[in-house]
């Protein structure tokens, strides 16, 4: 009787392990990104190097910019580069997520969605008069003709990318939509 129900069970087990996993990113190309700062038509563009897509530009970097302005574009493209490659490279870089450190709105990388953001894991900090949610969104749905932001992030085929608004308030979007999307950022 037991070799009859655990059949079906293996069965069972294997289909949803082979579901799940096809799910995932592999850790080969997760492991393969390689995040620079790059200079595009006169700005500093913080890059991921995909391994199928080749250079993919994420955010563009001008002197008007609504994040914390205190920084030369320059310097704030290596910087924000360097903080998406390390926690690239830590495996915590699946999520883009709102929050809170030391009392400054943030965007932080998470492995998930269950953790917040803390001062290891802040990409960028907003001014204090910018609320990080609709910076997040901002930067993932920038377009032509939308108010001129100075840093944009690619959009999917229609330049929207939806982020999920979590229990607590914030807003996260998964870092894959970003780098796997069509369109590449509008100036």
């Amino acid at each position: 009787m037991k070799n009859h129900l655990s059949a079906p069970l293996t069965g069972l087990a294997l289909a949803l392990s082979v579901t799940l996993a096809s799910n995932q990113p592999s850790q080969a190309q997760s492991q393969s990104r390689l995040f620079t700062c790059a200079l595009r038509d006169k700005y500093p563009v913080t890059v991921v190097r995909h391994p199928t897509r080749g250079s993919v530009p994420l955010i563009v970097w001008t002197n008007t910019s609504q994040i914390s302005d205190t920084w030369t574009p320059q310097k704030r493209c290596q910087e924000v580069s360097d903080r998406f490659q390390k926690l690239q490279n830590q495996g915590q870089l699946r999520i883009l997520k709102t929050g809170t450190v030391n009392g400054q709105s943030v965007i932080c990388g998470l492995g998930t969605n269950q953790g917040a953001c803390d001062r290891k894991n802040v990409l960028l900090t907003m001014t204090k008069d910018r609320d990080p949610n609709q910076v997040l969104e901002q930067l993932l749905n920038t377009r032509v003709g939308a108010g001129g932001e100075a840093v944009y992030l690619s959009g999917d085929q229609e330049g929207h990318i939806k982020p999920t608004i979590n229990r607590d308030g914030t807003v996260s979007v998964d870092i894959d939509q970003v780098i796997n999307s069509n369109s590449e950022p509008l100036w």
